[in-house]
């Protein structure tokens, strides 16, 4: 499962604690495998918004309001997730979970 780091939950709660964002909304990822056709290999796209609330079939991750389609779960399953905050924009970081090295 998606590991989160305090950084990472701190972002998130304040972006979905943000004015005009319904309360209950969280942040949602999903996944796109985009052709690399010059390469001949495809490249794996992750994509982040903010929701009102998670869809059907997502992996909900209640205590950080992270919602995941199927597929980015799948993918996100041995990953853990940071954030860093540069000149005011978050920005979010992916790397392995140390027990799964």
């Amino acid at each position: 499962m998606l590991a989160i780091t305090e950084d990472a939950a701190a972002a998130i709660k304040d972006i979905v604690s943000s004015p005009g964002v319904p309360e209950g909304a969280g942040l949602r990822i999903t996944q796109e495998v985009n052709a690399d056709a010059d390469a001949g290999r495809g490249r794996t796209d992750l994509r982040l918004s903010v929701v009102a609330a998670p869809q059907e079939g997502d992996e909900v991750l209640e205590a950080e309001r992270v919602f995941m389609s199927p597929q980015a779960a799948r993918f996100l399953d041995d990953k853990l997730l940071d954030a860093d905050v540069v000149n005011d924009e978050v920005q979010f970081s992916l790397d392995i979970q140390a027990e799964t090295l």
